[in-house]
C-alpha cells in the first residue's frame, strides 16, 4: 500500500490569534515594512509570534512577505503583528512616500543615464 501524502494540519485563524479577530491597529497595510526592535520574545507570546520576532530580527519585511514566510493569512498576520507592536517587540516602517505616489517618476534617472548604464553592462558581458 502506498502512503497518502501528508497534508498540513489546518488551524483556524481564531486559534492562531487566541480569539482576537481584529488588529488593535487598523492602520496596518500589507506593504508596510515591519522589523524587530531587539526586544526578545516573552513567554506569553505564541509560537507564531516567536517565529515572527525571529524572522524580523534579520531585517525588515513587508506584512505581506511576513505572512507568506509564515504561511499565514494576511489578516491573521496583522492581528499578531499588532500585538507585537503594542508590546514594543516590532516596529512599523512606513514605505517611502515615492513608492506610494503615482507621480514618483519625478525622481527617476534620465533616459541618457540609463542608456549609458545599459551600454556599460553590455560591454562587461562581452569581455
Amino acid at each position: 500500500m502506498s502512503r497518502a501524502p501528508q497534508r498540513r494540519r489546518m488551524i483556524p485563524s481564531y486559534l492562531a490569534t487566541r480569539g482576537v479577530g481584529t488588529p488593535s491597529r487598523n492602520s496596518l497595510q500589507s506593504l508596510m515594512a515591519v522589523a524587530a526592535t531587539g526586544l526578545p520574545a516573552a513567554p506569553h507570546h505564541t509560537p507564531v509570534q516567536q517565529r515572527m520576532i525571529s524572522l524580523l530580527t534579520g531585517g525588515a519585511l513587508t506584512i505581506s512577505e511576513t505572512a507568506a514566510y509564515l504561511r499565514l493569512q494576511t489578516g491573521v498576520c496583522k492581528v499578531l503583528l499588532s500585538q507585537l507592536i503594542d508590546g514594543g517587540h516590532v516596529q512599523v516602517r512606513v514605505p517611502a512616500p515615492d513608492a506610494l505616489l503615482p507621480d514618483a517618476h519625478a525622481n527617476r534617472p534620465s533616459k541618457e543615464l540609463l542608456e549609458e548604464v545599459l551600454n556599460g553592462l553590455r560591454a562587461l558581458r562581452t569581455h
